[in-house]
């Protein structure tokens, strides 16, 4: 007769078994749709989820809410910006005023032979968020770079000329200080777009280029006037044209929004020098970054373009394997000497 007690544990492990077999069938799953479906990792696919969930996307295509999110970000634009404090940045941050500018100072030290400035995204419409301060962190730890960050104005109270002219003052006196061949001049979405209309004005300021000029994730057309814009929208998690292309005519006061202060890919470029650029597949921004790259590469300029296929918005700035791979090239061109 079969004894009781083995059959009770041979039970008890088929359930155990059964008990792991289940959450790594569907682990086996969940990878088999990253990276056969997404080409992209598990770690990315989870944050797709969960920018699905909890991003601002809904505020930027509901009328109404974007009506109320614009009335919150008129009083709390004009208010000076903190670093979140539960952030546990590694360097060190400090708030200064450059040329009436609010800006950030990470990593200030005796050593610094170089300079980063740092234009934070936001839809031009909101300060920096954690994944931001994140970035600015973590390109400061991995180099010998003195990161600036201004806060420079933001719709709807402010409008482009008054942004402008705080990156102008801050680049001034950045450059004074290391010298235009020892900076990165870098931004993400917004803060990008504005990062490459300043690059394209700075001869005619009588200044020099910086060494690199580095954008993640470029709205380079306030208008989101590319008919692929649609297409890709139905993927991006994060964005939606219609609050952008609101916040946009906003930003665009007093001159046409095609103008390319405001819309860099109608610019001239055969002045920038050493452009990466960087777009995930899945965001609305990606065909615009990828013609205005195209734009830059065809003048022989050195240009490099970083495809996130399969990636969102921004990729670089959150905590996966393909930021740390974009970082790494980051760091290569900040280092560079």
């Amino acid at each position: 007769m079969m004894d009781l007690r083995f059959l009770g544990k041979h039970r008890a492990l088929a359930v155990a078994g059964g008990a792991v077999a289940v959450p790594l069938a569907c682990w086996g799953g969940f990878t088999i749709v990253s990276h056969a479906v997404f080409h992209r990792s598990n770690f990315s696919t989870a944050s797709e989820i969960l920018f699905r969930l909890k991003s601002n996307r809904k505020r930027l295509a509901d009328p109404l809410a974007f009506d109320n999110y614009l009335l919150k970000c008129a009083e709390q634009n004009e208010r000076p910006q903190d670093m979140p404090e539960i952030l546990a940045m590694k360097t060190s941050v400090e708030s200064v005023d450059m040329a009436g500018t609010q800006t950030f100072l990470l990593n200030r030290r005796d050593r610094n032979d170089r300079a980063v400035i740092y234009l934070y995204g936001g839809s031009l419409l909101h300060g920096p968020t954690s994944y931001h301060w994140k970035f600015a962190d973590g390109i400061a730890r991995r180099t010998r770079a003195e990161i600036f960050m201004p806060m420079y104005p933001l719709a709807p109270v402010h409008n482009h000329a008054e942004a402008h002219a705080a990156v102008e003052a801050v680049y001034r006196e950045v450059a004074d200080e290391y010298g235009a061949r020892n900076i990165t001049l870098t931004g993400d979405g917004a803060g990008a777009g504005l990062a490459a209309s300043f690059a394209q004005r700075i001869q005619s300021l009588g200044l020099e280029q910086p060494c690199h000029l580095i954008l993640i994730s470029p709205w380079v057309d306030i208008t989101l006037g590319n008919p692929l814009v649609d297409e890709y929208e139905a993927n991006d998690p994060l964005l939606a044209s219609y609050g952008l292309r609101k916040a946009g005519m906003l930003w665009s006061r007093g001159i046409d929004p095609t103008d390319p202060l405001v819309s860099p890919i109608n610019g001239e470029v055969r002045e920038l020098r050493n452009v990466m650029v960087f777009a995930g597949t899945r965001e609305l921004l990606y065909p615009d970054a990828k013609l205005f790259f195209d734009r830059v590469a065809a003048t022989g300029i050195h240009a490099e373009f970083h495809e996130g296929r399969g990636l969102n918005h921004s990729f670089p700035l959150y905590p996966t394997p393909e930021a740390t791979r974009a970082i790494e090239a980051i760091v290569g061109a900040v280092t560079e000497d």
